[in-house]
């Protein structure tokens, strides 16, 4: 008589366990062992101290120019040589402001969260089972698939990079279905 018991716990149980990814308000609890604990951000090559450095260099050769032709009488040289030094510091405004982007994702065993904050600071939390989870490869980063649909984390990786976070996460996920 235990074992149709114990059955039924398994399968109460496993229709808890949603093969859906499911928004959270807030970062859940994550309770037990974390297999992973990633942060993913957009790289930047040039820093912000290098970027102003590099913008005074630009002002300082725009100005030189600008006078040169100011000197020769032609005035609207100056003023455009100006504007030009404006919308590069437009561009790079826009660019550091999309890299403030970022993906948080967390295993531990019963529970897959993943949180992204966007350019303005907006946080979305998602929460997955870890055995409806498997990893797969696309060409625009590594996706999480469920039962019925996907998430894309690290659309912003290089291909070298993807491949390294796939099997991290494949690992990740791994342990978690089996709790250790």
């Amino acid at each position: 008589m235990s074992i149709p018991l114990e059955r039924a716990k398994q399968e109460d149980s496993l229709a808890a366990m949603t093969p859906r990814w499911e928004r959270s308000p807030d970062a859940p609890a994550m309770e037990g062992q974390l297999f992973m604990d990633a942060i993913l951000r957009p790289h930047r090559s040039l820093s912000v101290k290098t970027f102003k450095a590099m913008l005074l260099v630009v002002i300082a050769i725009n100005a030189a120019i600008g006078v040169a032709f100011a000197l020769q009488g032609a005035f609207p040289v100056a003023g455009f040589m100006g504007l030009d030094v404006l919308a590069l510091w437009f561009a790079f405004r826009w660019n550091y402001r999309s890299a403030q982007i970022a993906e948080y994702i967390r295993i531990a065993p019963g529970k897959v969260h993943v949180a992204a904050v966007d350019k303005n600071g907006v946080e979305r939390h998602w929460v997955l089972n870890p055995v409806w989870a498997r990893v797969a490869r696309d060409g625009r980063g590594v996706l999480i698939r469920d039962g019925a649909g996907q998430m894309r984390l690290g659309a912003f990786l290089s291909p070298k990079e993807c491949e390294s976070f796939a099997a991290a996460l494949d690992g990740a996920l791994f342990r978690a279905k089996r709790g250790r």
